[in-house]
């Protein structure tokens, strides 16, 4: 009997939390292996009720590493993981909103805009989309006003400062505007009354790493957004950060405005000497108006990425021998199974699918184990030389320069991590060391270049994801000689395991294992399945009990053919940074 593709927001829920959160991802994983849980009809109807009806938090506290400050200290962002139920009903609950004009985000604001239809990228357009329109709108701004100036702004904390009741306000407010059903409002506030219980008392606010939060994150600033044609300098949002173009005056006069808006909201600016404000002339800015244009060569990662997906899915009883391929030349690109995915339809089906689709005709008959090497390989020299050359010069370069070639060199610093080999990856990691805002890179590619992950594991689980994919791809065995572990490097550890990656510890170690790390070693067993956290409580359950844990071989296989081939190193380290 043919098996049934998932609905749409099944496929959603697993796109995006593949970019947030490993563990988030696996839980949804283990949770829509139920067939009957994959469709649209389970989401919208039996997961909410579960959600409107059940008493207990089922979230899960992480550390993702934020940044560096003070010179070596490591902040962390707080991140709450919904459980998998959880995480299917925000992809219901959102995808209802999209429905409704209402919910759609102003023309200033570029971040966290809702999918609809029948798109399947994930709850939310890709991040990528909205920051390459927000600097379109900032170049057309700039051009209007070529004697002016762009001024960078950033909210303080921002999630962490929505107040729960602020938050439900936002929420009743706009349900209310837009006429959704009763039903939903119920949810959304079900939704926001979970954040609150799990809030701090020292700082009670909406929780930071379920999808809901952004759009609620939207709600809260929309009166602010609003202002934005009364404003005297033009005004562009992304999530947090606020950019405005005018005259000096104008976006003096609008700075005013705004933080006084903020104000009553119970939110702040950063400072005028705090890094993340910055005002440079608009002529300055200028030289940067091409910094997002999508690349015109003929290889690039995109055409890597898609070509090999491509091959997969018309091959995909070839991924190990790929794997294989790819390892022998030094790459740690992931070659996931596509064949489950590709097998619950029909040969004929898939056939008829994809030679109607005009890409796979033109670049199927061109995509071979040679040519997607001959790409790796292009763009491993490319690369290289590209993040030298934006290194050189670095630290004499102006403010606006160095803002500039942090996210080029991020880029590639993340697509070196799967192209480079262990030689050059060192050498390059040495090299970003000396730039506080690439030491999540650095650490991150040191570690897999050397195997050793005693740095590494403090920085937390988004880190740890964004490393342990490349050297699960490359064959790596990690290294452990740490004696005692943080509750982050606890956590991340426990990332390692889930991905299969071999660790030796040089030292037996004393922290007390979690339910987390024995989750990631073992599988589920009867002690698991009645933890503490509810979180651990259901995925456990879900996982089930058999012949240890079935983690890795989960990911390294896809869901559905329209789940996105994941390249942690870029899109996870990316996502966190775009909150």
């Amino acid at each position: 009997m043919k098996r049934e593709r998932p609905g749409i927001l099944a496929v959603r829920a697993v796109n995006q939390y593949r970019r947030r959160d490993v563990l988030a991802y696996l839980a949804l994983r283990y949770y829509l292996h139920n067939e009957a849980a994959r469709t649209d009809l389970w989401a919208q109807q039996v997961a909410t009720d579960l959600v409107l009806t059940r008493t207990d938090l089922p979230y899960l506290h992480v550390h993702h590493f934020k940044e560096l400050s003070g010179g070596a200290t490591i902040d962390h962002r707080a991140i709450f993981l919904p459980s998998a139920n959880e995480a299917l009903v925000e992809a219901a609950l959102l995808d209802e909103c999209s429905r409704h004009q209402g919910f759609s985000n102003p023309a200033c604001v570029f971040s966290y805009s809702l999918s609809a239809g029948k798109d399947r990228s994930g709850i939310f357009s890709h991040y990528s989309a909205g920051l390459h329109d927000r600097h379109n709108a900032i170049a057309q701004a700039c051009d209007d006003l070529p004697d002016g100036v762009v001024r960078y702004m950033d909210i303080k904390k921002f999630y962490p400062s929505i107040r729960p009741e602020l938050a439900l306000s936002a929420w009743k407010t706009r349900a209310q505007a837009t006429g959704l059903e009763n039903r939903w409002r119920m949810l959304g506030e079900k939704l926001i009354d979970n954040h609150s219980k799990l809030a701090t008392d020292s700082n009670p606010s909406i929780l930071t790493g379920p999808m809901f939060s952004h759009l609620i994150g939207n709600l809260v600033l929309r009166q602010l957004d609003e202002l934005a044609g009364s404003l005297p300098a033009r005004y562009f949002r992304y999530v947090d950060d606020i950019t405005l173009v005018g005259s000096k005056k104008a976006v003096a006069d609008s700075l005013n405005i705004i933080r006084a808006r903020l104000g009553d909201l119970g939110l702040n600016m950063h400072e005028n000497g705090s890094p993340k404000s910055l005002e440079l002339p608009v002529e300055e800015w200028i030289s940067g108006r091409n910094d997002f244009r999508q690349s015109r060569r003929e290889i690039s990662w995109m055409t890597l990425i898609g070509d090999l997906k491509r091959f997969l899915l018309a091959n995909p009883k070839s991924h190990q021998q790929l794997q294989q391929v790819f390892r022998g030349e030094g790459f740690r690109i992931p070659v996931l199974d596509y064949s489950s995915a590709i097998y619950e339809r029909s040969y004929l089906e898939n056939i008829k699918r994809w030679t109607s689709t005009r890409w796979f005709r033109q670049k199927l008959h061109r995509v071979s184990i040679d040519t997607l090497l001959h790409q790796a390989r292009w763009l491993r020299g490319s690369y290289e030389l590209e993040f030298k050359e934006l290194l050189n010069g670095f630290d004499e370069a102006s403010a606006y320069e160095r803002k500039r070639r942090i996210p080029k060199l991020r880029y590639r610093a993340g697509r070196l991590s799967y192209l480079a080999t262990d030689e050059a990856l060192a050498s390059i990691a040495v090299m970003a060391e000396t730039v506080p805002d690439l030491h999540l890179q650095s650490l991150s590619m040191q570690a897999m270049a050397s195997g050793n992950i005693d740095r590494l594991l403090g920085l937390g689980t988004n880190a740890a994801q964004a490393t342990a994919q490349p050297m699960r791809a490359g064959g790596k065995t990690a290294i452990l000689s740490l004696t005692t572990l943080t509750e982050a490097a606890q956590q991340a550890l426990a990332v390692f395991r889930l991905n299969g990656v071999e660790v030796k510890a040089q030292k037996k170690n004393k922290a007390a294992e979690s339910d987390l790390l024995e989750f990631a070693e073992s599988g589920s067993n009867a002690k698991l399945m009645t933890s503490g956290n509810a979180f651990i409580r259901e995925v456990t359950c879900l996982h089930g009990i058999g012949n240890g844990p079935r983690h890795p071989e989960m990911l390294e296989s896809v869901f559905d053919e329209d789940e996105d081939l994941a390249v942690d190193a870029v899109d996870q380290l990316q996502q966190s940074l775009s909150l």
